[in-house]
């Protein structure tokens, strides 16, 4: 094929690709530039064609690879992901072009447009996490009311009742999130459903959840309204699993000093809800205390190692406040207790 033709047949094929092309030769003057890269940068080829790419095109992470790539002596290949306005996700694939022997000879980049699988990627590991979330509350109260049993309030043939019939109640939440999981996510249902209700009526239920256990270990509780509240719009199932959390993890460390009080406050101000769960338990050290709430952290120390758990309760806790625009938040320090105080938002 006559090297005219076979040019002719270059520049068609390059200038057909869906994908971005830009090709610079070694003193960083544009030679090639398709179509595609047009669109990608808003810019007319035929302005772009012979001038600098340090001319060419806008500064960016884009244009500053690139040049490195004709710079640099010994420049490596590039394959990364870039942002591109307006909100446009690229593969990026650079390389330098350099003759048999080793000259110089210019460098080009291929992008191709991602952003619609990236939306899928990021739009299924939003329902990970969603479910994820929601399968963690029933199996994290389960998990915590068999561990209290075993640690011997099974003697106690009323909290054994008790506690067995919120076990069967959370496998039947368990069990009927399962068998929607395929219409929840085929209509995005899965979530908060909200409904107007009263907190303190629901704080109330909570620790009524706990009575029996903090009777057996000498544990007092307590709730304070700090004035009339309005109601509140929110998840009343969601909000009572992650205030569960939170008490279960109270009663546990106040348990393992054998006496000592838990105590709710509640207040309203600013148009939003606080509530502070406070006890005198054996607290959390300085080091466990930035970690409580990632998933699967247990403390380092003895006595909250002696607790059991799998670590999943405040994680739970915390993505069921954020999904509510709230924010949750602890202090504590060791032999001395904690407190977490949670705000939610005050919703007409």
């Amino acid at each position: 094929m006559p090297p005219r033709v076979e040019g002719q047949l270059s520049d068609a094929l390059i200038a057909g690709f869906e994908d971005g092309v830009i090709g610079v030769d070694r003193v960083g003057g544009i030679r090639i530039f398709n179509k595609a890269a047009a669109g990608i940068f808003s810019l007319d080829p035929r302005e772009v064609l012979g001038r600098s790419i340090w001319d060419a095109l806008p500064k960016s992470e884009f244009s500053r690879t690139f040049i490195a790539q004709v710079k640099d002596s010994d420049p490596q290949p590039v394959q990364r992901l870039m942002l591109f306005p307006p909100d446009r996700m690229y593969a990026v694939r650079m390389q330098a072009v350099r003759s048999e022997h080793g000259r110089n000879l210019g460098a080009y980049a291929v992008l191709r447009d991602v952003t619609g699988v990236r939306q899928i990627e990021q739009g299924l590991d939003d329902i990970f996490a969603t479910l994820t979330r929601e399968i963690s509350i029933p199996l994290t109260t389960i998990k915590g009311f068999v561990e209290t049993l075993l640690e011997g309030a099974y003697l106690d043939s009323q909290v054994t009742r008790r506690f067995l019939q919120i076990i069967n109640d959370e496998a039947n939440n368990l069990v009927r999130l399962v068998m929607s999981l395929d219409s929840a996510v085929k209509n995005k249902e899965i979530g908060p459903h909200n409904v107007r209700f009263r907190l303190e009526e629901l704080l109330k239920e909570c620790l009524a959840v706990f009575v029996p256990v903090a009777e057996s270990k000498n544990i007092s509780m307590e709730l304070n309204v700090g004035c009339e509240l309005p109601w509140i719009t929110a998840d009343p199932k969601l909000i009572r699993q992650a205030f569960i959390n939170i008490l279960d993890n109270a009663v546990r460390f106040v348990g393992v000093k054998g006496g000592g009080f838990v105590k709710v406050e509640v207040s309203c101000q600013d148009r939003k809800f606080k509530v502070t769960v406070s006890d005198n338990g054996i607290g959390i050290t300085a080091a466990d205390l930035p970690h409580v709430f990632e998933r699967f952290f247990r403390g380092s120390s003895n006595k909250a190692r002696s607790l059991g758990g799998v670590g999943l309760g405040l994680s739970v806790t915390e993505n069921i406040i954020k999904a509510h625009k709230g924010s949750i938040e602890v202090v504590s320090k060791p032999d001395e207790g904690a407190v977490f105080t949670v705000l939610l938002p005050v919703r007409s």
